[in-house]
């Protein structure tokens, strides 16, 4: 099985914090739709944890609901 692209590693840590936030602040369904400016649908979809999100989408949804989200680029120990 293939390793996944950094971008859907991302994506799928992304989107396990937004389902947390979600439950964390007890949103009912339609808040959670208002709050994250997202269709019932796409909730479904997002706690299903299907990969149909763009990380720019999703990073929007997490300042939405409270989080902060960081990228880092580094090089790795001892290569140039």
């Amino acid at each position: 099985m293939a390793k996944p692209s950094p971008s859907a590693a991302m994506r799928k840590e992304l989107r396990a914090k937004l389902i947390a936030r979600i439950e964390q602040l007890d949103l009912s369904r339609s808040a959670a739709e208002k709050t994250l400016g997202m269709t019932a649908a796409q909730i479904s979809r997002l706690e299903a944890n299907e990969d149909i999100f763009s990380l720019d989408r999703l990073v929007d949804a997490a300042v939405r609901v409270g989080l902060t989200v960081r990228i880092s680029a580094t090089r790795p120990y001892g290569r140039k």
